[in-house]
Parts: structure tokens; sequence; C-alpha cells
């Protein structure tokens, strides 16, 4: 059994999506260090593993969810930085509103649980013809849970962890945004909620571009009949 450590910080500044990019950029430029976990590069080479620092919009409001080394990470930033930030010619001053810190055993689910994600991009070159030109909503749905799937080991995989059971997802229901771009790339935008019988930490991201607030995952509130 893996445990993952995250903590998700909650900031008091209202962010647009579209100011993910540039509110990541603010805090890396307040970084005194070149720490590579808040960046995923050092300037000549690129960090491919799954980004343990990640900038987001939760409520509204700018948020950095970090992972295993990623949260200690973070002490930098409070410790060193300069919080009064440049978020393109906004000039804030960020605050803390709220600290969520998290340990999950990564096991084997008894009962399905039910999660959502939002703003996933699920699609490359070659399979966004295919999904666009099916009819079929089953059809659609079998690949949107296999590369799901594939998304979530390879998350997995991103945090050393290995499970020793099959992983199975089940989508119950999805819907397609407004197109997302991605250095002039229109990306296909979906919501969806899906069961799952893994346990998962919130707020990490799933999928393409999860540093930058895409495929944000949260458990499914329960609602009372």
């Amino acid at each position: 059994m893996t445990k993952i450590k995250t903590l998700t910080i909650q900031f008091d500044t209202p962010l647009r999506r579209s100011e993910i990019p540039l509110f990541r950029g603010a805090i890396i430029a307040a970084i005194p260090s070149s720490n590579i976990l808040f960046h995923n590069h050092d300037g000549t080479s690129l960090r491919y593993s799954y980004p343990l620092i990640q900038y987001k919009r939760i409520g509204g409001k700018a948020a950095i969810t970090c992972i295993g080394k990623g949260v200690d990470a973070m002490e930098e930033l409070f410790v060193n930085a300069d919080l009064n930030l440049n978020i393109g010619r906004r000039k804030v001053k960020l605050k803390i509103e709220s600290i969520k810190a998290e340990e999950v055993d990564v096991s084997r689910a008894s009962s399905p649980i039910s999660y959502q994600i939002h703003s996933w991009l699920p699609l490359n070159r070659e399979n966004h013809t295919q999904f666009h030109s099916t009819e079929s909503m089953v059809e659609r749905i079998k690949m949107l849970e296999q590369i799901l799937t594939g998304n979530i080991l390879s998350l997995l995989k991103g945090l050393d962890t290995f499970i020793d059971f099959q992983l199975q997802t089940v989508i119950t229901d999805y819907c397609i945004g407004r197109p997302v771009t991605y250095k002039h790339l229109k990306l296909t935008n979906i919501d969806l909620t899906f069961t799952a019988n893994i346990q998962l930490p919130q707020h990490i991201g799933i999928g393409k571009h999860s540093s930058m607030g895409a495929g944000l995952l949260s458990k499914k509130a329960k609602t009372n009949l």
C-alpha cells in the first residue's frame, strides 16, 4: 500500500482560467532558487515526470496543489519568496485563504468511488478526429474510458506508485465545453463524472497540462435522496 501526500493551498486572489499561466509565471519569478519542481525545466531540458507542483483555479481563486516531494518544496515559497506578485498587469498580494493537507492510501476501493474531472484534455491529434467523427455515444465513452484509465496509470507511475489490481473506470456523464487553446492548438475540453475502484487524492491533475489547472480531480459530493 502506498501513501501519497498532497497539500492544497487556496489563496484569496480571484483568478480567471486564462490567467493560470501568468499565475504560474509569477510564482516562479518569486522563488529565489531554481528549484525544478516549480517549473519542470532547468533552462536546457524538461522534467517529463508527473508535475509535483500544480497551479490551479479552484472556486474562482488562485490555488496550488503540491504532491509528494512538492509538499516539502513549498516551504521555499513561504520562507523566501516575496508574495507581492504581478499576474500579468495585475499587482496582487497573495494571502492564504485555506490549507488542506491530505495523505491518501492508494489502494483498491471496497466499492466504486465517484469522481469529477474539470477541464480534462484527453485527445491528441490522432484520436481527436476519431472521437469527433464517431456518432455512437457508447463508442465515445469507451474511448474516453480507455484514455482515462491510461491517464490515471501514468499519474501513478509518475509518483512511483504501482497497483496490484486491475483499474476499472466507468464514465457516468460527460460534457464537452469550449475548446482550450495551448500554444496555438485548440484542444477538446471535457468535464466528466466517473467511478473508479481506487482511492485518489483530491485536487490532483489528470492528463495533459495538469501543471496548469487542466484535469482537476475531485470526489463527487454525495447527495441525500
